[in-house]
């Protein structure tokens, strides 16, 4: 993340809608969701793998 970058103003997130603006209400906006800045790029590591999640299916008991 660049603290100096001119579009996201060093939040390193932008509006999804305006992705020229910082995602921020006072600086920027906040009508869409929160995108990552170009400036904010993942370095190479991709969505996390999650293929070997336990997932509990069983049906929850109460006290």
């Amino acid at each position: 993340m660049n603290p100096n970058c001119p579009i996201c103003r060093g939040i390193g997130w932008v509006c999804e809608n305006h992705p020229e603006k910082p995602w921020d209400p006072e600086l920027g906006c906040i009508c869409g969701a929160g995108a990552p800045c170009k400036c904010n790029a993942t370095g190479g590591v991709d969505e996390p793998d999650v293929s070997q999640v336990i997932v509990d299916d069983e049906p929850k008991r109460r006290h």
